[in-house]
C-alpha cells in the first residue's frame, strides 16, 4: 500500500484526520525503519508493508468504534506501538496506556513517544496478568493484539476494563477454535459479546473482530497467575 492509498482509507475511515496526523504518521515510520535494523522490531520493513500490512491494518478493526465516548485506552502487548499509538495518533485526545513485558520494545515505544512529541501516553514494563489494586476498572477501552488465544486476552485484559467499557480482540482467520466452551468464561469474567465484525480489508487481509463490553465488576480473582492460566486451558 502506498502513502497516498493509505491516506484516502485511513480518511474513509477516520475523517476526523487531519495533516499533523499523516504528518506524524511518516514520521513513525521513519523511525521505525531507522531503529528496525538494530533492534529487528517488525519483518515488515518496507514503506508498502508499513502503510499496509503494519499501520492501515492495526487500526481498521476500530473503524466501528464510537471514540467520542472513549478517553483512556489500554493496548496490551503493543510490541512496536500497535494499535495504540497508531490510535492515539489519530485520536490525540487519547489517553493511552500500553502494557508491554518486553525491555527492548519499552525502550522503543518510549523513544517513539519522545521522537513523535506525544502527551499522555504511558509505557509499563510488565506483565499484564500482573495487575495492580488500583488498576482494576480504569480504562474505557482495553484491546490487544496478536499477543495470545481468545481465552488468555479476556482474561488478562478485563480486570482494567471499566463495567460498561469495551474489550476489543482483532484475530485473522484461524481463531474458531480459542472460541470452544467460550460462554462459561465470558459469564465468570462479567462480559457480554457485544458484536463479531468479519470482514477483508483493503490490503487483502482477513479480520476478525471481536467486541465485548462488561457488565458488572469481575472477581479480583481475575486475572490468575500465568502459570494458572496456562494450566487450566
Amino acid at each position: 500500500m502506498d502513502k497516498k492509498t493509505f491516506q484516502d482509507l485511513v480518511k474513509k475511515y477516520y475523517p476526523n484526520i487531519n495533516q499533523k496526523a499523516f504528518d506524524l504518521f511518516d514520521s513513525y515510520l521513519n523511525f521505525l525503519t531507522q531503529k528496525n535494523k538494530e533492534l529487528n522490531l517488525t519483518r515488515l520493513d518496507k514503506p508498502e508493508l508499513i502503510y499496509g500490512s503494519y499501520l492501515y491494518d492495526s487500526i481498521i478493526p476500530y473503524k466501528t468504534l464510537d471514540f467520542n465516548n472513549i478517553k483512556t485506552i489500554l493496548d496490551i502487548g503493543s510490541g512496536s506501538g500497535i494499535p495504540g499509538i497508531a490510535l492515539k495518533i489519530i485520536f490525540p485526545n487519547l489517553h493511552l496506556t500500553i502494557i508491554e513485558s518486553n525491555n527492548k520494545k519499552v525502550k522503543f515505544l518510549n523513544e517513539l513517544v519522545n521522537q513523535l512529541n506525544l502527551t499522555n501516553v504511558t509505557i509499563i514494563n510488565k506483565r499484564a496478568e500482573e495487575i495492580k489494586e488500583d488498576e482494576y476498572e480504569t480504562f474505557d477501552l482495553v484491546t490487544s493484539r496478536a499477543v495470545a488465544d481468545v481465552k488468555t486476552i479476556l482474561e488478562i485484559s478485563v480486570g482494567y476494563l471499566k463495567v460498561n467499557g469495551i474489550l476489543v480482540i482483532p484475530k485473522s482467520k484461524n481463531y474458531l477454535n480459542e472460541m470452544k466452551n467460550i460462554n462459561h468464561l465470558l459469564k465468570e469474567l462479567c462480559l457480554k459479546e457485544l458484536k463479531h465484525e468479519h470482514f477483508i480489508s483493503e490490503n487483502n487481509y482477513t479480520h476478525n473482530v471481536l467486541i465485548y463490553t462488561k457488565i458488572k465488576k469481575t472477581n479480583r480473582k481475575y486475572p490468575r497467575s500465568w502459570s494458572q492460566i496456562i494450566k487450566n486451558k
